[in-house]
């Protein structure tokens, strides 16, 4: 009686939906089936747009694995058994989905022979994944999308079906689906508007079936069909809102659409290292991207370089800025072996480098510059030689000196400044000719590696094209001449599955760009017997130049090989007919330090003899400028206030929610009765159902020493739930005076729960 619900009688239709909803949970009821098909049409939109990305060419299709996750998810929330029981089973069933839809991809006659090429693939992945290797083989990839696409249809399905949550299966799948659209072509698409529809209509109805519960057990009556009534009103609206944010002009609007797009697939369109060595081969409207500078460099395909600006560099002259360099060729790509860091700080210290190092004829040359995107490495001028900034300089593990990146201490944000000091040949090809191949033992090893499984006919190719020359230098210099005939071409697929990169750009492709013909020739200098390795960083574009201030973009990634000498250490060549070509003259950029016309030398900065000689004055004043630190406005402290404010006004709003659920539709004084009852309950206080309003009052004001206050607002209930209209011996005023007294009281017990009752007030 005190409660605001009394039981009602049901309808036959009524009659017949509680059957069904307790009729055993493998059945469902035409209520459940139209949320299963709501289900289904907002993750069939996602599975299809992912399809229709073309990732990989003939991907097998998404849908049945989607359709799978989705049933077995239903049938899993159906059992009303632990959830430790049925995820294995769940999990078992999910894995025979993935493998047969992957097999479809292996090679092989028959199922069993493309199982067991599935397996083969994967475990030869493992090893990628273990080793640090590259990866040009799609099948993982293929493997961990099927995978990925039944876990979040059976998590999706599981979350409707056992938690009646349409956020956690409607939220991830949208996610995932602009996601997509931001990697592809970045427009909305038919499988968008198909997911909005359907996910608009999966939170009305798991909405109002959470709802039916709750009226169910409060014994509310609603229409027999309300489901449909609501269906179609939840259609309508859907309709409504895809139309009109479809038909809308594109303004300012796109800004804020792109940047949502930049934010969910910026994470993934930065292509962390690990991401691009194991699944560069994939493919994507956008084109894959290029040269994170990180551990590993994959040979992409379809490559689209972009237009933001990286850097600005003061220079002299245009040619090449290095960033880093890779040594080991893994067939798909190449990789950093093995490096020491060793921490050196700015302002006037230079690494130490041992005297085998030291080369002759080589020139001291100087970068100025400023960062215009987060980018630790330091560029320098030809091999890096040293900074202003404290960095960490890298080296061969086996031979330390030997700088082959320099990396800032402290992360360089946009508008930082700082000068790099390099060092590049000057020796002339006579001088080359005569430098011999009596290289290092650590040269050897490091510079001649090649990959066991390196087709022979990259050899032979290589002798045909600069076996009859008798030097080093001009064996490098006819290679270069002759990737220099292949044609430039940035949209050349990505190498094949079990293909040598090397090989598919000699005997297949005949045309690629600088990553492809850098690859090739420093492959074939090292079936030669002679030392190579693969440089990136920029070229300086002359259309980008103001006074001496190159500006720096993504279109200016570059790659090139440096080929070693013993006594002139590496000299650059370029392999890519859309640059000059390198060898004696060299290929970087830089500026002699003031400007003169006898520049200082790597001999000039660290002598062979015992004395120390100063470093000279040109150099010493670029490593002792201060470096410019960009002050930049704390955002992150706006962010955190921003957050703590938006969770503190999330909190209060959920709380609002929370304590008015289930009180719309009610007057006042119904409003502030069914309140006082939840504070009861929360401070231990509830009663039984059948308590009437007048009992409810007497034992509550007893407990908390309200006895009139608790009787005057039960009155005023009475009066609001049974009287007749215009009869009210309790007003307003004294109505809501009652409650909150009554609240404080009730209150207090709650947050001093234990203490003994109160005795009554005293008046």
């Amino acid at each position: 009686m005190a409660g605001l619900n009394l039981p009602m009688n049901r309808s036959a239709g009524r009659r017949f939906g509680g059957m069904a909803f307790s009729a055993p949970r493998l059945v469902m009821s035409w209520e459940d089936w139209l949320t299963f098909i709501a289900v289904l049409v907002t993750f069939l939109s996602v599975a299809i747009s992912i399809q229709q990305a073309h990732w990989v060419r003939d991907m097998p299709p998404m849908a049945p694995t989607a359709l799978g996750g989705l049933v077995i998810g239903l049938l899993a929330a159906r059992v009303r058994t632990s959830a430790v029981f049925i995820h294995p089973v769940a999990l078992v069933l999910g894995a025979a989905i993935v493998v047969l839809a992957v097999q479809s991809y292996a090679d092989g006659a028959v199922l069993q022979d493309r199982l067991a090429d599935v397996r083969f693939r994967m475990v030869e992945w493992y090893h990628v994944v273990r080793d640090g290797d590259i990866s040009n083989d799609d099948l993982p990839f293929i493997a961990l999308v099927h995978t990925a696409t039944f876990f979040s249809a059976y998590f999706a399905s599981w979350s409707v079906y056992r938690w009646h949550n349409a956020w956690l299966a409607a939220v991830p799948g949208g996610m995932v689906l602009l996601a997509n659209i931001g990697f592809q072509r970045g427009q909305p698409s038919g499988a968008f508007v198909v997911f909005l529809f359907g996910a608009a209509l999966l939170v009305g109805r798991v909405y109002l079936q959470k709802s039916q519960l709750r009226w169910r057990r409060d014994g509310v009556e609603y229409p027999d069909f309300v489901s449909l009534n609501a269906l179609q009103l939840s259609a309508l609206a859907a309709g409504v809102l895809i139309v009109g944010a479809w038909l809308a002009p594109l303004g300012a609007q796109q800004g804020v659409v792109d940047r949502i797009l930049s934010t969910i697939t910026g994470p993934l369109n930065s292509r962390s290292s690990d991401f691009a060595r194991l699944f560069h081969n994939i493919n994507s409207s956008k084109g894959g991207s290029l040269h994170s500078l990180g551990p590993t460099l994959p040979i992409n395909g379809n490559v689209k370089l972009g237009t933001a600006v990286l850097f600005e560099v003061g220079s002299t002259k245009g040619g090449l800025v290095r960033a880093t360099s890779y040594d080991e060729y893994t067939g798909t790509g190449w990789k950093v072996s093995s490096r020491l860091a060793k921490r050196v700080g700015g302002l006037g210290d230079l690494p130490d480098v041992p005297p085998d190092a030291v080369y002759k004829m080589r020139t001291v040359t100087l970068l100025h510059v400023t960062v215009q995107s987060d980018e630790s490495t330091i560029l320098t001028a030809g091999t890096p030689v040293g900074s202003n900034v404290d960095t960490f300089v890298e080296t061969p593990k086996n031979t330390p000196g030997e700088i082959e990146r320099l990396r800032s201490q402290r992360a360089l944000e946009k508008g930082d400044t700082y000068n790099a000091i390099g060092s590049e040949s000057s020796a002339s090809a006579t001088d080359l000719r005569s430098a011999g191949s009596d290289y290092p033992a650590w040269v050897r090893d490091r510079y001649l590696q090649l990959p066991k499984d390196l087709p022979t006919r990259v050899a032979d190719e290589a002798r045909r094209v600069a076996g009859a020359q008798g030097t080093a230098y001009d064996r490098a210099a006819a290679v270069e001449e002759y990737l220099r005939t292949f044609p430039y071409d940035l949209t050349v697929p990505a190498t094949p599955a079990k293909r040598d990169t090397a090989d598919y750009l000699l005997f297949d492709l005949k045309k690629g760009y600088f990553d492809y013909q850098s690859t090739a020739m420093a492959v074939m200098l090292r079936t030669l017997g002679i030392p190579a390795r693969i440089a990136v960083g920029f070229a300086l574009n002359p259309d980008e130049v103001v006074d001496t201030k190159y500006t720096v973009r993504k279109s200016d990634a570059y790659s090139w090989v440096e080929v070693f000498f013993p006594a002139f250490g590496w000299v650059d060549f370029n392999p890519t007919q859309d640059r000059p070509a390198g060898g004696a003259g060299g290929l970087g950029a830089g500026a002699s330090i003031d400007g003169s016309e006898a520049p200082p030398t790597l001999d000039d900065l660290f002598p062979a003899d015992d004395f120390q000689k100063p470093i000279p004055d040109d150099v010493s004043t670029a490593l002792t400028e201060q470096p410019i630190e960009a002050q930049h406005f704390p955002w992150y402290v706006v962010w955190i206030l921003a957050a703590v404010l938006a969770l503190a006004a999330l909190m209060t709003l959920s709380g609002r929610l929370a304590w008015n659920w289930g009180l719309g539709g009610l007057d006042e004084r119904a409003r502030l009765w069914a309140k006082a009852q939840r504070l009861a309950g929360w401070a231990n206080l509830g009663g039984p159902r059948s308590e009437t309003p007048l009992e409810w009052s007497r034992r509550i004001g007893e407990k908390v020493g309200e006895q009139e206050t608790a009787a005057s607002l039960a009155s005023a209930y009475e009066e609001a739930r049974y009287a007749a209209p215009g009869h009210r011996r309790v007003d307003e005023q004294q109505t809501s005076s009652a409650y909150v007294r009554l609240r404080n009281r009730l209150v207090k017990r709650i947050l001093h729960y234990g203490q003994p009752d109160a005795h009554p007030a005293k008046r």
